[in-house]
């Protein structure tokens, strides 16, 4: 029996070695299965950290961008409510312009005008004693009066030189020197 038993054990401890052979094989199958997971998973995690911090910085950027634009755009609000408040206080002195300035202004537009002399002239009431003393040849108008400036009026058709409209006529022109002159400090 001593040859049976020693068969026996032979073939058990073969099983044994072979059992053993495929557990050490089983196990690094299983850590180089576990290994690429884990090796796999830290790549995917490497991309989607870097997708992150590369969508935070355009994000970032993005806010920075718009914050940037509307500073930009409140400045050009605020300059442009300034320069219209330029050309208002304009209008407003215009309409108060001293008699001699104004005697002044009327007659050199006048004098460069082609008339017939059958214009009536509409001027501010409180120049229409001083410019009928002037006797420019021209009828004054008694009935109508303007705010500033002059409008001569002949069948049908309208002269305005009034102060608002120069002022308006003129603003595109004078709006960037202006704005120039206003702001050359701050930039």
């Amino acid at each position: 029996m001593s040859n049976l038993d020693n068969l026996v054990q032979k073939i058990l401890d073969d099983a044994k070695y072979q059992a053993d052979m495929i557990m050490e094989e089983s196990k690094k199958v299983n850590e180089e299965i576990i290994n690429a997971k884990v090796k796999e998973a830290n790549e995917r995690k490497a991309k989607i950290l870097e997708r992150a911090a590369t969508e935070a910085s355009l994000l970032k950027e993005r806010v920075i961008s718009n914050a940037e634009l509307q500073v930009r755009n409140e400045k050009l609000k605020a300059k442009q409510e300034v320069v219209e408040r330029v050309f208002s206080l304009a209008k407003e002195r215009l309409k108060n312009i001293d008699e001699e300035k104004y005697i002044s202004y009327l007659k050199n537009t006048l004098k460069g005008l082609n008339l017939k002399g059958t214009e009536t002239l509409i001027v501010p009431e409180k120049m229409k004693a001083k410019v009928k003393a002037l006797e420019l040849g021209l009828k004054v108008s008694d009935k109508e009066t303007i705010d500033s400036g002059f409008l001569l009026k002949d069948e049908g058709v309208l002269l305005n030189h009034t102060f608002d409209a120069l002022v308006d006529f003129l603003r595109e022109e004078l709006e960037v020197d202006v704005a120039m002159s206003l702001f050359k400090e701050l930039e």
